[in-house]
């Protein structure tokens, strides 16, 4: 089987060429983006190998389909990038079920540190022997609110975090774990409440159609002022 590798990164070549050693699966890599320009790199493929910038639209999906490739291997979870409509009795398509969610939840928290203590601009300031205090203080995570959207595997190691750090909970999920609440204490309350009473929002759910843009104008008015949201999720949840 040949395979076109789309926005390869330096780092991704060991691991995959390790595990494709001795299967007969050939291997291309292509720097550049999968998307309607870039589609025609496909041609004398099987498959394709993309990732969350890559695009699948139905035009790709199409040329990808009269190009002869018939697998589209996704390297991560999420696959809104991709037309599954499209891909539909043509395309057979893969995607990751779960990998380091204890990664993705280290990252959450080592960000709503950062942004909330200050510590990237701390550091730019110290090259400079400059140790002033000046704006760079925050306030204590131990006894403030966060809401927590999207209960996944993710979502529910961060929880567990932010239990650790002494902070009241609430979190939405269209389909609330009545075990997983009664387990941690949590409360699953609907989003206005979360909005109106949360000093710190994190989003962990995927971005579908009823998620894109979830964090609007709108909502943010219900929010409170000063409130700080941290996404690592996909860029248009925001």
């Amino acid at each position: 089987m040949k395979l076109a590798f789309f926005d390869a990164k330096p780092y991704d070549r060991p691991g995959f060429d390790a595990h494709a050693a001795g299967t007969g699966l050939e291997i291309r890599y292509f720097e550049t983006k999968l998307g309607e320009d870039t589609v025609q790199l496909a041609r004398g493929f099987d498959g394709v190998c993309v990732f969350v910038n890559d695009t699948v639209n139905a035009k790709v999906a199409d040329e990808l389909y009269r190009l002869g490739v018939r697998v589209i291997a996704l390297r991560c979870a999420g696959f809104n990038n991709v037309d599954t409509r499209a891909c539909r009795g043509r395309l057979r398509i893969f995607r990751v079920p779960a990998y380091s969610p204890y990664a993705v939840a280290e990252h959450a928290m080592a960000l709503l540190l950062t942004v909330n203590r200050h510590t990237h601009k701390a550091y730019i300031r110290t090259r400079d022997f400059n140790f002033s205090l000046s704006g760079l203080t925050g306030f204590d995570l131990h006894g403030k609110t966060v809401g927590v959207i999207g209960t996944g595997k993710i979502a529910r190691i961060v929880i567990r975090i932010l239990l650790g750090f002494g902070m009241e909970v609430l979190a939405y999920d269209p389909y609330p774990d009545g075990v997983f609440a009664r387990e941690t204490g949590i409360a699953y309350v609907s989003l206005d409440e979360l909005y109106r009473r949360s000093d710190i929002i994190t989003l962990h759910c995927p971005l579908t159609n009823e998620t894109k843009h979830l964090v609007n104008e709108t909502s943010i008015a219900r929010m409170k002022r000063g409130v700080m949201i941290v996404n690592t999720g996909r860029g248009q949840l925001i």
